[in-house]
């Protein structure tokens, strides 16, 4: 199964404005947020292949310091976004039935 890129990232860009948890983000910051996470995410997952199971620690630390790096205006709230991130893409997979439980 192919991942569609821009329809995951409009669909967690959705959660979390639903969530509004991070509407202090700026728009710009919040989308390149966003992508960032997401690429991080595309790199482990061909980095890992599809015999690997997917460590959901591994990719939260890169993910955490890579924002981190990025975005140290927002250091406060980095782990939230990216826990948050990480449900909403799970719960992407899951609804285009992407997503296979051990």
């Amino acid at each position: 199964m192919i991942l569609e890129l821009a329809e995951a990232k409009t669909y967690i860009a959705e959660k979390f404005a639903n969530q509004g948890d991070f509407d202090f983000v700026s728009e710009t910051d919040f989308g390149e947020m966003l992508d960032a996470l997401i690429a991080l995410d595309i790199a482990y997952l061909d980095e890992i292949g599809e015999e690997d199971p997917y460590d959901e620690d591994v990719i939260f630390d890169r993910m955490t310091d890579e924002l981190n790096k990025k975005f140290p205006a927002y250091k406060t709230y980095i782990m939230r976004f990216v826990d948050d991130y990480m449900d909403f893409m799970e719960q992407y997979l899951v609804s285009i039935d992407a997503v296979e439980w051990e």
